[in-house]
């Protein structure tokens, strides 16, 4: 059997991902800059492992009211930044689980919006905002504990 076919199929469908991956990374950092140019922005996001994830962006002005919000949804490369409408006016850091419900956001994106507003509350507070690590790295940390005997 010859391997390199199956060896150029890997090396394509690699090169493939990695463009398609620039391309949503680009629709992301445009959708950013947009809503940088009108303000701070406060930034939320839902990792999915094996379901969607969601990233939620909010332009504030300087009291911390929403002039514009962004969202990209999704499991795949494929998804989007999209508009998010109905937080506008209101305070980001009193956004609650009502008003997502209200607009009848998904689950990842519910996550994601009542992250950015408490991401927005920690920073105002003069706090640090710390990194939950993603659902593979606490896979693996799992079984790394569970393969070294502890000590004690």
């Amino acid at each position: 059997m010859n391997i390199i076919p199956l060896i150029l199929l890997f090396c394509v469908a690699f090169s493939i991902q990695y463009l398609l991956t620039f391309l949503q990374m680009k629709s992301f950092m445009r959708s950013y800059r947009s809503l940088r140019q009108k303000g701070r922005v406060a930034i939320g996001k839902a990792k999915g492992a094996f379901f969607a994830g969601a990233i939620a962006m909010f332009a504030i002005d300087d009291e911390g009211k929403v002039l514009e919000g962004c969202y990209m949804q999704g499991v795949t490369v494929f998804a989007r930044v999209k508009a998010l409408k109905g937080f506008e006016g209101l305070l980001v850091g009193a956004i609650e689980k009502a008003d997502c419900q209200r607009l009848h956001l998904a689950k990842p994106l519910t996550k994601a919006v009542l992250e950015s507003a408490s991401n927005y509350r920690i920073l105002m507070s003069g706090g640090e905002i710390k990194e939950e690590p993603a659902p593979l790295t606490k896979a693996a940390n799992l079984f790394r504990r569970m393969a070294v005997p502890h000590t004690e």
